[in-house]
């Protein structure tokens, strides 16, 4: 590991990709919210992609999730 003591010369970006499978039920009607994500910490209502609040995970996406829908249902 490289030495930092005379200050960082710049960064390397890096990122991940990540699959979330929200439920759908027998009449098509998918349950998109925070509350169905795994990444959605419960003790303190925080996205754990983000780190940032939610405001109401059980009937929305937080208005910052960097999850994008994908128009595929998997079965």
């Amino acid at each position: 590991m490289g030495s930092f003591e005379s200050g960082v010369a710049g960064y390397v970006k890096a990122y991940a990709i990540v699959e979330v499978f929200f439920p759908v039920n027998d009449k098509g009607f998918a349950d998109i919210s925070c509350v169905r994500c795994p990444y959605l910490s419960s003790n303190d209502r925080m996205c754990q992609l983000n780190k940032k609040p939610v405001a109401f995970p059980s009937k929305f996406v937080g208005q910052d999730c960097p999850l994008m829908k994908t128009e595929e249902k998997e079965d």
